[in-house]
């Protein structure tokens, strides 16, 4: 794809976070030649908690976006990058944790952005209720603590303790409060106090960088990039069309313009719905 040319070293980008995540996304953008700048006069735990003390009242992809275009009014750049992070269950068999990432560049003079997802199991999201101390130290392993954070809370109250970084602080704390009930303990998803969600931002800054070191071959606009591809390649058995992909594309996030390559590959007849129904 396009590569774009010298002005790139002459590009900076705000980062609006107060949870360390510069030092995970500036290397990769400074392999393009892009300045990053840290806001951090924003509170963005106004806009959604992963603990739910706020509520995130909008999409993953909406709050990533909230961030961009703040990050470019407060600091008076072009371009701002958002982060967000959602966890939960993966999407298949629900048995293991899964983590997405999304990374976000928004570009004020031309009213539009450039995305970086990524997906995986790489996390450590988990939450248990603990009755007494016994099961502590596996809790601790499985979380990866003190390295990793824990946060502890009430079941079915609101408010939690996130300051505690050493095991004698969380076992003082636990010990305190196990006599007025079970007590809830889950992993810390901020980025400060997650080092394996640090790595996966990285990732996705990584995969950002590369986004924006693409041009649009029509409008010049950095982001141009793959998108999914068109299904339909045919059966190899019976030439029917499969959910297989037959056509790769690319498309530039600015003025959309589109660029497709066709493929030749046939589809195994076990992605035929004729041939396996």
């Amino acid at each position: 794809m396009p590569r774009e040319g010298g002005n790139m070293t002459e590009r900076r980008a705000a980062l609006l976070t107060r949870h360390g995540k510069h030092a995970a996304i500036a290397p990769a953008l400074a392999g393009i030649g892009w300045d990053l700048t840290l806001v951090d006069s924003f509170d963005t735990d106004s806009l959604g908690t992963f603990t739910g003390e706020v509520a995130r009242a909008c999409s993953h992809r909406d709050a990533a976006l909230t961030k961009a275009k703040l990050a470019c009014e407060l600091s008076g750049l072009r371009y701002g990058i958002g982060s967000e992070g959602s966890f939960g269950a993966d999407p298949w068999l629900g048995s293991c944790g899964w983590a997405t990432e999304l990374l976000l560049c928004w570009d004020a003079e031309r009213q539009y952005a450039v995305e970086a997802w990524m997906r995986g199991p790489e996390t450590n999201f988990r939450h248990w209720t603990l009755h007494d101390l016994a099961t502590l130290p596996d809790i601790m392993l499985q979380a990866g603590f003190p390295t990793h954070g824990l946060i502890v809370g009430r079941p079915g109250e609101a408010a939690f303790h996130k300051a505690l970084t050493d095991e004698a602080a969380l076992r003082a704390h636990l010990a305190r409060h196990l006599a007025g009930g079970p007590l809830h303990l889950e992993c810390d998803m901020r980025a400060h106090r997650n080092p394996t969600r640090m790595a996966m931002i990285a990732r996705a800054s990584a995969a950002l960088a590369e986004r924006l070191a693409s041009v649009c071959p029509g409008c010049g606009a950095s982001g141009f990039g793959e998108i999914a591809p068109l299904a339909g390649a045919p059966c190899q058995d019976c030439g029917a069309p499969t959910r297989q992909a037959c056509v790769r594309r690319w498309q530039c996030p600015c003025c959309q313009a589109t660029r497709e390559q066709p493929l030749r590959a046939v589809a195994s007849p076990q992605y035929c719905d004729y041939c396996n129904p």
